[in-house]
């Protein structure tokens, strides 16, 4: 997986897979304890998506929302959305001011 981290926010490509999600867990929590109020994810080009990725996802959006932050997948890919619609969460990240 490679992140990038740019001033818009993070663009994530690749395989967002337990074994390879470190360097994923690093940036989202620079971001979450930034001084940011948004937080926007480019998800457009992951290939592979798994359950822990997910449940990363809704865990730094959870503490993105408790900072009082607006945390927002920007784009997705097929895959990423397949996932959240199986998973039942991807009506928490169509609306990223609801906790």
């Amino acid at each position: 997986m490679e992140t990038l981290l740019e001033g818009t926010g993070l663009t994530v490509k690749g395989n967002c897979i337990i074994q390879e999600l470190e360097p994923l867990v690093k940036s989202l929590r620079e971001l979450v304890e930034s001084d940011r109020n948004v937080i926007q994810l480019d998800l457009a080009q992951v290939e592979s998506i798994d359950t822990a990725c997910i449940q990363l996802l809704v865990s730094c959006r959870n503490s993105a929302l408790i900072r009082g932050k607006t945390f927002i997948i920007q784009s997705m890919s097929e895959k990423v959305r397949e996932a959240l619609q199986i998973s039942g969460l991807h009506q928490i990240f169509e609306n990223p001011e609801k906790v």
